[in-house]
């Protein structure tokens, strides 16, 4: 039975170290910031890390980390109205190897534990759930209705939940001109602190950020203010037609600017923040086809902008979209944004790298590299994209990793999870985690140089 045991350790050792081997091209030396494949954790895929009876990733959302970085948090808001799946929100611990495993969850599927408010038991309250962050001991799921919130256990689990906002409970009022399900796709994102919480919300006519303080004993938030274009009862921007549609916020390390990426008209909003009250007042905007007054970048670059992700120093920002990354220096005393390039196959980018959708961006901590998952149009094939970053932000292809295209990138191995790409975590600049969004829902990690 030892040597079985040993046997087994031993075989897998060389299966991890033969992994990474082969996830580098053929007689090239590794450089920094390239990624080999590890595993990928998903339900009933041949050549991955099956889950196990219980499947909260099927059709996974979102994902965040916990500050400390032991714990992964993946929120899936369901199918979108089939009935084939109900929403979940899942934990993942993180070993000394950077490995997940699944360890509980909380929802509507079967086998995980259900959601409340107060004694109501609510399994679809994470319906349509598009976003996730955790803060302090306490996790926040957003969708078109709510945010739900979470207290965990001291371990990383999820260990109760409450309605910080939702037309079901009656805990915290309304919030100026957002009604349940007039907006969708909400993003959230928090201060590094935890004191403060910004909500982006829009539809097709309208949208607005919301300011949310925290109590850092209890996680309930109260509402603080809102600023936006056509949304009663919020602060105008002064420029209609920047916020009307789903996208990202993202706050700069130092939590003096928040920026909206929406994806029509393709444009980011500038909003600075003032630290001590935590409001936040538009400055200025970049638009792909000049929308609202905004700056016009020579290139189309943003159009159908995703995501947005800024660099630890706080020099760039980069904003992924449907033909590729798009690179916004970034002043660091003001926050301004100006065009330095584009990189992808929309009109005036330099052209390289896979021909897709790039649908979130990552920078990794050490600020060397950029990532972007990315897929085709018809979701055939998704992967991972290497953007290495050179001393001014500026971008050139460094290959890539993922499924359905042998002839432009290193294969994982696994086939259906990828190609529908989701969000990126780098929590260190070791480690990179990509979620793949479909059906099943998969969550890979890839390890990257780092010498």
């Amino acid at each position: 039975m030892l040597a079985t045991a040993r046997t087994r350790r031993w075989t897998a050792v060389i299966a991890a170290a033969l992994a990474l081997v082969l996830a580098y091209p053929t007689g090239a030396q590794a450089a920094v910031g390239d990624l080999g494949f590890v595993r990928t954790i998903s339900y009933n895929v041949p050549g991955a890390v099956h889950i196990g009876p219980v499947n909260p990733l099927d059709w996974a959302s979102a994902a965040t980390m916990r500050p400390n970085g032991d714990t992964v948090y993946v929120v899936a808001g369901s199918d979108g109205g089939s009935g084939t799946a109900m929403p979940a929100i899942s934990s993942f611990r993180r070993d000394a190897g950077d490995r997940l495993t699944l360890t509980g969850c909380m929802g509507g599927v079967t086998g995980c534990r259900p959601t409340r408010a107060g004694d109501v038991v609510l399994p679809d309250r994470l319906y349509a759930a598009s976003s996730v962050v955790a803060v302090g001991s306490h996790v926040y799921a957003t969708t078109p209705a709510a945010v739900a919130g979470f207290r965990t256990a001291a371990n990383g689990d999820l260990d109760t939940d409450f309605c910080v906002w939702d037309h079901a409970c009656g805990d915290v009022s309304a919030l100026p001109g957002l009604t349940p399900w007039s907006t969708a796709d909400h993003t959230l994102t928090a201060t590094a602190d935890g004191r403060d919480l910004y909500l982006y919300a829009a539809s097709s006519t309208k949208g607005a950020v919301y300011h949310l303080r925290r109590d850092n004993a209890t996680g309930r938030l109260a509402f603080h203010g809102c600023v936006g274009e056509a949304m009663p009862g919020c602060t105008p921007i002064g420029r209609t037609g920047v916020m009307k549609s789903s996208g990202d916020a993202v706050l700069s390390a130092d939590g003096r600017s928040l920026y909206v990426v929406a994806r029509n008209p393709g444009s980011v909003t500038h909003l600075r923040r003032d630290p001590a009250s935590g409001s936040l007042a538009e400055v200025g905007c970049v638009s792909e086809t000049g929308t609202g007054g905004c700056n016009v970048p020579v290139t189309h670059g943003l159009y159908r902008a995703t995501r947005a992700a800024i660099t630890p120093a706080g020099d760039s920002l980069y904003v992924s979209g449907a033909g590729g990354v798009t690179h916004l220096r970034r002043n660091t005393v003001n926050g301004d944004l100006a065009y330095h390039g584009c990189i992808g196959f929309a009109t005036g980018c330099r052209g390289d790298g896979p021909r897709g959708t790039y649908m979130d961006v990552a920078v990794s901590p050490d600020g060397a590299s950029v990532y972007g998952n990315v897929q085709d149009a018809g979701a055939t094939w998704g992967a991972v994209a290497h953007l290495r970053r050179a001393s001014d932000g500026g971008l050139t292809y460094a290959g890539c990793v993922g499924e359905g295209q042998p002839a432009l990138c290193r294969q994982i191995g696994p086939t259906g999870v990828m190609n529908h790409a989701g969000p990126l975590l780098a929590p260190g600049s070791r480690v990179l985690y990509s979620l793949g969004v479909h059906w099943r829902g998969a969550l890979s990690q890839f390890t990257r140089q780092t010498s």
